[in-house]
């Protein structure tokens, strides 16, 4: 500053002079030289002016709405202490602040309060709003966000940007979604649904123990899934990054939703955000909520409802598995189809994908346990279960659980206590007629029958017509 004022000439009072507060005396400066007394008078004067100027504040939170209304509340606590909402002018008279209610968990008593609306901060003079406001950066990305803005004095400008820095501070550190398994919602457009908060899910009746899988298969989930959640130090020891794609595939009742399940249980025990899509179609927009969690897992089911064919949704959704929306995150995908078959195959590349695990009804021995966890304490101790082993392998696990259901029957009919392979036998043998019938295969018809049965039906509604005309 030195510099220029010598080389330009400018005078003190052409020059936005800082004011300090050190000290007992008052302090004028002394260089190029000593500052007048009138000088000094009118740089305070307009320096007065400056901070009596109305300006206009307005921070956007890039956060989950609901996330970020919590982190405001919690930043109002810790800077101001208290803030007071007051009543918003209408047309039909004062509108009282609003207050919405916001699940932070799983039990009844985990919510809070927060209010919308216009407040009154300590030592602030205007009022503060904020807003859950829609602001569309394009038509295929429509996005809700938390927004505060206010008309304050120039002087208070600081206390509105100290309290945005610190929303978005505990929105980063101390978000009330990061370590949870969660499900989010999304629209028909692919966007998430912010009408409709995450919903939290409930891990605590899933465990590994409930996951029963042929051995080979239960290996590679827990060597593509599980160990880069629950080591991840160890994993980028050894150039393992955390960000991975997984596809799980095979048929309908496999075990792909249990197995999100117990990957949403091992995630919120190691701390690790978990994400359910209800719709495949908000992979993205998931995809982006899930790297503001740092370490975190999005599980979207039956992928090959947009990727069958090449269109921009497969070539949108090819971006994301490779990294466009972020090279660095630290998001596992995981993927899944009843379907493999209808991908197109430049989506099943290695390196696009990380793993395929083919998923397959159970073998004999895997049917064995998977009766004996379904029957829990109703079967005795090393019971032998090799008859209905051997006549459920190759069901699905829900048919299985289903046969022991029925089995009970048997059970309290010949005044048991505890269940038998006979019991479990017996219940087999009783679905398959109706198991036969569910996946018998409907002959395809001819095309010449298909156009038979069509001249058929115009000739019926023919003499339809000419009945009710004689009529």
């Amino acid at each position: 500053m030195i510099d220029i004022v010598k080389e330009k000439k400018i005078k003190w009072g052409e020059l936005d002079t800082k004011i300090q507060h050190e000290g007992s005396a008052i302090k004028l400066p002394s260089e190029p030289g000593k500052m007048p007394l009138k000088d000094a008078r009118d740089a305070i004067d307009r320096k007065m002016k400056e901070e009596e100027t109305v300006v206009r504040v307005f921070e956007i939170i890039e956060a989950y709405p609901h996330d970020a209304a919590v982190a405001f509340m919690k930043a109002l606590k810790n800077l101001c202490g208290w803030a007071s909402p007051v009543p918003t002018p209408g047309f039909f008279g004062n509108n009282p602040p609003t207050f919405i209610t916001i699940k932070t968990g799983l039990d009844r008593d985990d919510v809070v309060q927060c209010p919308i609306g216009s407040f009154k901060i300590p030592n602030v003079e205007n009022e503060l709003t904020t807003q859950i406001s829609p602001t569309k950066n394009s038509m295929s990305d429509p996005r809700v966000r938390f927004i505060m803005h206010a008309q304050v004095k120039h002087k208070d400008r600081h206390v509105l940007i100290a309290l945005a820095s610190e929303t978005r501070r505990i929105v980063e550190e101390e978000s009330i979604y990061r370590g949870k398994a969660l499900e989010l919602r999304v629209t028909d457009d692919g966007s998430l649904n912010m009408d409709d908060p995450p919903s939290f899910i409930d891990t605590s009746m899933v465990n590994e123990a409930s996951l029963l899988f042929d051995e080979d298969i239960m290996l590679q989930i827990d060597t593509n899934i599980l160990v880069p959640l629950k080591h991840e130090t160890e994993c980028r020891q050894h150039g393992i990054p955390p960000k991975r794609g997984v596809l799980l595939a095979g048929p309908y009742g496999t075990g792909k939703s249990l197995t999100a399940a117990m990957v949403a249980r091992v995630c919120e025990d190691n701390n690790i955000t978990f994400i359910l899509l209800n719709k495949v179609q908000g992979l993205r927009a998931a995809l982006e909520v899930a790297v503001r969690f740092g370490h975190s897992v999005v599980f979207a089911e039956d992928v090959d409802r947009i990727a069958d064919h090449r269109d921009d949704n497969m070539n949108d959704l090819i971006n994301v598995i490779d990294g466009v929306v972020s090279k660095t995150s630290k998001v596992m995908t995981i993927l899944t189809t009843n379907f493999v078959e209808k991908l197109d195959p430049v989506i099943l590349r290695p390196g696009r994908l990380d793993a395929v695990i083919a998923l397959r009804a159970p073998s004999a021995s895997t049917v064995q346990r998977l009766i004996r966890h379904y029957a829990g304490d109703l079967l005795e101790q090393g019971a032998k279960l090799t008859k209905s082993g051997e006549e459920l392998k190759g069901q699905i696990p829900a048919t299985i659980r289903e046969c022991v259901e029925r089995a009970k029957l048997g059970m309290i009919g010949r005044r048991g206590q505890t269940l038998t392979d006979q019991d479990i036998l017996t219940a087999a043998l009783t679905m398959k007629n109706h198991l036969e019938l569910l996946n018998r295969k409907v002959e395809k018809q001819s095309v010449a029958d298909a156009l038979a049965d069509s001249f058929f039906k115009v000739s019926q509604g023919a003499h339809l017509e000419d009945a009710q005309a004689t009529n």
